[in-house]
């Protein structure tokens, strides 16, 4: 992505007092979005918008594993149609459970989407 905004000069600058511990929260919440502590307290002053990196991670994590589950759902939906003997390989489990198993993991992917979509929200 190329840059369309015009480069602006910043040639004022702004100081302002505080303890030791808000620094320290300051810098941590700025390293949390990926920002030098004074371009992250210019952007909140001004009301610009701030991406948490926090919650990038978690998103990419809730759709890795989202995956994940998609992909055991396939390889064990592939081991049941390529058993011919099946009811040896069900290793004492009934029909009824591993349905019951298939709508587990169906319901797990259902639900991560759904917090992963509440995260891109905030």
């Amino acid at each position: 992505m190329g840059r369309n905004k015009k480069l602006v000069k910043r040639d004022k600058f702004i100081a302002i007092w505080c303890t030791a511990d808000e620094k320290e929260k300051l810098i941590h919440k700025a390293k949390m979005c990926g920002l030098p502590t004074g371009v992250f307290l210019r952007n909140l002053a001004l009301n610009y918008p701030l991406k948490s990196m926090v919650d990038q991670y978690a998103i990419e994590q809730l759709l890795k594993a989202n995956a994940d589950l998609g992909r055991l759902g396939g390889l064990f939906k592939l081991w049941l149609t390529k058993n011919e003997d099946i009811r040896v390989g069900l290793g004492g489990r009934s029909f009824e459970s591993i349905d019951e198993l298939v709508d587990e993991i169906e319901k797990k992917q259902e639900e991560l989407i759904r917090i992963a979509k509440k995260l891109m929200e905030l």
